[in-house]
């Protein structure tokens, strides 16, 4: 009884942090009009920054990490940068479905990194995943050689750069606690946008400022629920509900932005979607076969 409430606690949080991170693509798409990239990603991870660095001093945390971890600490934080300027230049560029789905197409490039980078096998089931995957992005970024294709590629760069930061994720989360690896990742960000942010800063009206906090707002409450979610339930039983951010942001993109899905997006959505649906129904029964026999 105790393990199913604990499941809907997971799924709910999970839901959650899916509505945040939609909420998070709005603000982003809304102030994209005028406010450049690196300001947006400066604010992004201005608040994000604050919170981990409280979190970090009270609980006696390490805020640069050790010797040891530092290399990969900043490895991590130069790709899940790179992931996130690309991000928000496809949100800002494209239909907000289009950009979530090439950005959640990231777990292909977290097989493809973890094969040849942490000699990971590559199963069958896995093979099937990724290329259904890829050809549901493929779906999605139609390739015409027109202006459109330039956003979408970006966006799977984005996708290709969470998969580098999400591989090198697995190998530093064994050295370093959680907040340390946030915060180290945040001030990177900050420091890094910051002068790329003032070389070219617009002054945010009243409004543009507020939605501007909002993205880290939104982003760092995204990041604590998704935490929350994983802790009261396991990886296999609730990431899939992670994708319930392209449902939220199909819909909000919709009535606020009067973005339309296409057919070849819907279905590039369907082949994603099914992909990872396969590997997280996999991963549950493989669980569950494992958990029998111990």
């Amino acid at each position: 009884m105790e393990k199913n409430q604990n499941i809907r606690k997971g799924t709910i949080f999970m839901l959650t942090s899916s509505l945040f991170f939609a909420l998070m693509q709005m603000s982003v798409k809304f102030t994209g009009g005028r406010i450049p990239v690196f300001e947006q990603v400066f604010f992004r991870n201005l608040i994000t920054l604050i919170l981990c660095g409280f979190l970090v001093k009270k609980n006696g945390e390490r805020f640069f990490g050790t010797k040891e971890s530092r290399p990969w600490l900043f490895l991590r934080s130069i790709l899940g940068y790179l992931g996130v300027v690309a991000y928000f230049y496809c949100i800002n560029h494209m239909p907000t479905a289009d950009a979530t789905i090439l950005q959640k197409s990231s777990p292909i490039f977290v097989m493809i990194f973890a094969l040849f980078f942490l000699k990971e096998s590559l199963t069958k089931t896995k093979l099937a995943v990724l290329i259904l995957s890829f050809i549901g992005a493929m779906f999605v970024v139609r390739p015409e050689f027109n202006s459109r294709v330039f956003p979408a590629l970006v966006g799977l760069g984005s996708a290709a750069f969470a998969g580098g930061a999400y591989t090198t994720l697995s190998y530093v989360n064994k050295m370093e606690k959680t907040n340390t690896i946030i915060f180290f990742f945040s001030l990177v960000s900050s420091l890094l946008s910051l002068p790329l942010m003032l070389s070219n800063f617009v002054m945010p009206t009243a409004m543009e400022f507020f939605v501007l906090l909002s993205i880290g707002i939104f982003a760092g409450l995204a990041q604590i629920t998704l935490t929350l979610g994983y802790k009261y339930a396991p990886a296999s039983e609730v990431s899939i509900y992670t994708y319930g951010t392209i449902v939220f942001a199909a819909i909000f993109g919709y009535f606020l932005f009067q973005d339309k899905i296409s057919p070849m997006t819907m279905i590039g959505i369907l082949l994603i979607f099914g992909a990872q649906y396969y590997s997280f129904y996999h991963n549950r029964k493989l669980a569950r076969i494992k958990k029998q026999y111990n």
